[in-house]
């Protein structure tokens, strides 16, 4: 499993600038999980206690409308993170996550990830330095989304 989970990292664009030792590192701290479709990931309102890479397959971002309907905000397919900002800032989660397909799942706790920090902050920093990078780019396409609707 962990040569696996190693490959996957490697193949992930998250971890382009991580040497084969980081990669090495962190493909023993992560595990790999699978889902069928229409399975509950992350439930809003709940505190977060790992984040995610999507290896195969699809998940649903989605958030619930004033009338209680489940509104669709992003579809996330291999290679992207979720989960991560109630990891950073501790709030309970901002949305629901839910399979749209049968689905891997590469799940790191947020344990692991505190551990990673203490025991090489370096490390850990440059892996944050990751999250935040891309919780950055989901704002500015959220914010292009948002001036395209006006």
């Amino acid at each position: 499993m962990y040569e696996r989970i190693e490959h996957i990292l490697r193949e992930n664009p998250f971890f382009e600038d991580f040497d084969s030792d980081e990669i090495d590192f962190f493909a023993k701290q992560m595990s790999l999980r699978s889902f069928p479709e229409k399975t509950t990931i992350v439930q809003k309102d709940e505190q977060g206690g790992f984040l995610f890479f999507v290896v195969d397959g699809e998940v649903e971002v989605r958030l619930e409308g004033t009338d209680f309907k489940q509104i669709l905000v992003a579809t996330l397919g291999r290679g992207a993170c979720a989960g991560e900002m109630s990891i950073i800032d501790d709030y309970p989660r901002s949305a629901t996550i839910v399979t749209a397909t049968p689905s891997d799942l590469l799940l790191l706790t947020k344990s692991r990830l505190e551990s990673i920090c203490q025991e090489n902050p370096l490390l850990g920093l440059k892996f944050i330095k990751g999250l935040n990078k891309s919780l950055s780019m989901k704002l500015r396409q959220t914010t292009g989304q948002y001036v395209d609707l006006a």
